[in-house]
C-alpha cells in the first residue's frame, strides 16, 4: 500500500512538470511570434461621437447627423427630419 502511494505521488509530479514545462515553451513562442494586430478583412472601427435626433430621438454616429434649426444646432437623422421641424 505504501508503494502505491509512492507511485502516485511520483505520476502526479512528473505530470506537474510536464505541464509547467508545456506552458513555458507555449510562453516563449508567442514572445517570438506575436499574434497579428487584427484578423479578417476590416481594419478596426474607432470610437465616434453619437448624438440623438431632435425629432425621433434615435441616437446615430455624428459624422451621418444632419444639422438644422435656426442656428444650426439642432441635430436630425435625416433630412427629412430636419425638413419637418
Amino acid at each position: 500500500m505504501n508503494l502505491l502511494m509512492w507511485l502516485v505521488l511520483v505520476i502526479l509530479v512528473v505530470l506537474a512538470l510536464k505541464k509547467k514545462a508545456r506552458s513555458t515553451l507555449d510562453q516563449a513562442q508567442t514572445r517570438q511570434n506575436p499574434p497579428p494586430e487584427q484578423t479578417g478583412s476590416r481594419p478596426a472601427a474607432k470610437a465616434e461621437t453619437m448624438v440623438c435626433c431632435a425629432h425621433c430621438q434615435i441616437y446615430l454616429p455624428a459624422s451621418e447627423a444632419v444639422y438644422g434649426g435656426e442656428r444650426g444646432e439642432q441635430v436630425y437623422c435625416s433630412q427629412a427630419h430636419a425638413d419637418h421641424a
